[in-house]
């Protein structure tokens, strides 16, 4: 797969549209303005200034002393969206499948592309060329199977480094455990007081001894990271963070109740730690008429046996012609309701609280559990 990494966009941007600003300590201000009678400190700082010792979140005071030469801008979060809009648009033209991180990172999966493009090296190189002359942007990739290894080979700024197959934990060992986006902070700091600083000394722990540190699943998918084994299932770029979409070729066709859909959206319900917001049904006749459906608020509220039960029910119902169903996809959105913005990580206390829900949903299989802020919003 292919890591893409476009560094500091937002500065990027900045500077395609004024060249004054090239090659120039550039930082940004808040979106929000400030307490009154304070003065604003800096939000984002490109490299320029923090070689001049400016940081992020410094005093602007503080930060012209140490820079006179600092240029500072008005912030646009309207053109970074819209940046990262046409990001999504460019990448959906290679491929479908991909995985946007924050803005100008992306995963992509390049390996279907060899018929077209040749193989994935020549595809990558092909992709960072386009990047820079239809968008204007400088990106540089890392080629791997390994989605940890690209991440990190990407951040090498060689224009595309490439990992080979077998090789993705010698490449991984020297760099710092911080670069392990699974690994919290924490847990983080924990290891490095037993004197692991670096990803080398965390690949051969066994996965029982990390176990202590974190729970077991946790652990796995550490260690998968660490030694390069981890092999990320990219969703579609067409579906937004927090979004899945699955399709099933039904073959030979079968009619409405011989589609297993309850128990496979149980399964999704009881594995998942996370709770639906959204789901909608897209099915197709053999003749190529087609379905939708998109199950309510209050279908979701109910408990995971309830909610499968409820859909397939309706999936039923709307299959009045009784003509075989030739392909159905269903689109489900996860979380609790709160859209994510484009550099928050997101709260961290319902990220906290999805897991604790899910166990209460097993604990209490007849009772639905809700956060308490949606019955008061629905009251």
């Amino acid at each position: 797969m292919l890591s893409l990494w476009v560094p500091e966009l937002p500065f990027q941007l900045a500077c395609g549209r004024d060249k004054r600003l090239v090659d120039r300590p550039l930082a940004f201000l808040p979106p929000h303005p400030p307490l009154c009678g304070s003065l604003p400190a800096l939000w984002l700082v490109n490299r320029l200034a923090r070689s001049e010792g400016v940081e992020a979140g410094e005093a602007m005071d503080r930060a012209f002393r140490l820079c006179p030469s600092l240029q500072v801008l008005d912030p646009a979060p309207q053109t970074w969206w819209e940046a990262q809009v046409s990001f999504n648009e460019f990448l959906s033209n290679w491929t479908p499948q991909g995985l946007l991180g924050n803005l100008g990172e992306a995963l992509l999966d390049v390996h279907g592309l060899g018929h077209i493009f040749g193989s994935p090296k020549d595809a990558s190189n092909r992709i960072l060329r386009e990047l820079y002359s239809g968008m204007g942007w400088r990106g540089h990739g890392g080629l791997s199977g390994s989605g940890t290894a690209a991440r990190l080979a990407a951040r090498m700024e060689h224009g595309l480094e490439c990992v080979r197959d077998g090789s993705e934990a010698s490449f991984l060992a020297p760099h710092p455990l911080k670069a392990l986006p699974s690994l919290d902070v924490g847990i983080l700091f924990r290891l490095q007081r037993l004197g692991l600083f670096q990803i080398r000394d965390l690949q051969p722990v066994p996965v029982e001894m990390l176990s202590h540190f974190m729970q077991a699943h946790k652990a796995k998918n550490v260690l998968q990271c660490a030694r390069g084994e981890d092999r990320p299932r990219l969703p579609m770029l067409a579906d937004k963070p927090g979004e899945s979409r699955h399709a099933w070729r039904l073959e030979p066709p079968a009619l409405p109740e011989a589609v297993p859909l309850a128990p496979w959206l149980l399964d999704k319900l009881w594995q998942d730690k996370r709770s639906p917001r959204f789901i909608k049904l897209n099915w197709w006749d053999v003749d190529g008429q087609a379905h939708r459906w998109t199950a309510s608020e209050a279908d979701l509220s109910e408990t995971p046996m309830a909610v499968a039960r409820s859909i397939e029910i309706a999936f039923r119902q709307k299959s009045e012609r009784r003509i075989l169903i030739h392909r159905l996809e269903a689109h489900v959105a996860w979380g609790l309701g709160r859209m994510r913005s484009l550099f928050d990580n997101g709260d961290k206390k319902l990220d906290a609280l999805e897991p604790a829900l899910a166990k209460l949903r097993k604990r209490f299989p007849k009772h639905p559990v809700l956060p308490g802020w949606y019955k008061l919003a629905n009251n």
